[in-house]
């Protein structure tokens, strides 16, 4: 009985209490072969829960910051101003830190 009401009753109170996902996805410091072929680049992608509007997923991956966004269109129809946004200030931090 706990299941059953636990279950859905998580999932809703979840809607309530945030619609934006951020997440780290942790990868490997060695480098990743897909086909035999070595991965340049890695884009991390978080599955939306139902309710939630936007998720953010970063990853490092030999020495480079790679982000995937997901979002629903409904509650997010610019997406691509957000990411154009992220990829500006990720460019005015590196800036700062003289990097």
């Amino acid at each position: 009985l706990g299941h059953r009401l636990g279950g859905p009753l998580v999932g809703q109170a979840a809607r309530l209490w945030f619609d934006i996902l951020v997440t780290s996805v942790p990868l490997p410091g060695v480098g990743l072969r897909l086909g035999g072929h070595q991965l340049t680049e890695v884009y991390p992608l978080a599955p939306l829960a139902p309710g939630q509007s936007l998720a953010v997923a970063i990853s490092t991956y030999r020495g480079r910051v790679h982000y995937g966004l997901v979002a629903d269109a409904a509650a997010v129809p610019d997406l691509d101003r957000f990411a154009h946004a992220v990829s500006t200030e990720a460019a005015t931090l590196l800036a700062a830190c003289d990097c």
